[in-house]
């Protein structure tokens, strides 16, 4: 019997589909919104058995399907389960949020330390600045490794956008300057994550939409 897994983050909506433990297939789109649309678009391209059970989790609207709910720690215990992981914490990098998880010996979540509420450094503003700048997402990782890293005002979103702007209209930075300014951002909030949750080694284990920007996961590892 198939089985599929929805989560429902502040940007996109993923679905899974397993049978007898293989898994048959995967996608993630964004939803802006629109999350039953986003959810029929899947389908439409990837038709499930009649009967087959699904679970839902996610941040935003999973009590919008009528199946089966859970919290997303959960699911993370589950997968590193049966994936036979074994880690001391995960970072869990959205669009919205920034939450570490820390593990322990036997795999379970026993603290959680979650992200700001201030915009900056997430993904969604992080996508924000791009499409300013009249980019997408799929351009970031042709980003080349030497454009500069630009100390920008952290304190809150507007500061953050304003120094991005001030900085292209003046010619002081280019596209791919910000884009890799930002993202050493990030990196700088998730390592300043791990030292409040206490992990100065052993091995994290990175989930979210964010890790698809090698940069981010290459800035991490640099400062870990």
């Amino acid at each position: 019997m198939q089985s599929v897994g929805i989560n429902i983050g502040s940007s996109s909506l993923k679905m899974a589909c397993v049978s007898d433990g293989k898994l048959l297939w995967a996608e993630s789109i964004p939803h802006e919104g629109n999350f039953h649309e986003a959810a029929e678009k899947i389908l439409s391209a990837h038709p499930i058995e009649s009967g087959a059970k699904a679970l839902a989790t996610g941040t935003e609207g999973r009590f919008l399907f009528s199946v089966n709910k859970t919290v997303e720690p959960l699911c993370i215990e589950e997968a590193l389960r049966r994936l036979n992981l074994k880690a001391d914490a995960i970072v869990s990098l959205g669009g919205e949020d920034l939450v570490v998880y820390t593990l322990s010996d036997e795999g379970r979540i026993i603290n959680n330390f979650s992200g700001s509420k201030c915009a900056s450094g997430t993904g969604e503003f992080f996508k924000q600045q791009l499409a300013r700048m009249d980019m997408k997402l799929e351009d970031v990782n042709s980003v080349p490794d030497t454009a500069k890293i630009l100390e920008l005002s952290t304190r809150c979103s507007v500061f953050m956008k304003s120094d991005c702007t001030h900085r292209l209209n003046k010619g002081e930075a280019t596209k791919e300057d910000i884009v890799l300014s930002l993202s050493n951002v990030m990196a700088v909030k998730v390592i300043d994550f791990l030292k409040k949750a206490r992990i100065s080694k052993g091995k994290v284990i990175l989930v979210g939409g964010i890790t698809r920007n090698r940069h981010i996961i290459r800035f991490i590892k640099e400062k870990a």
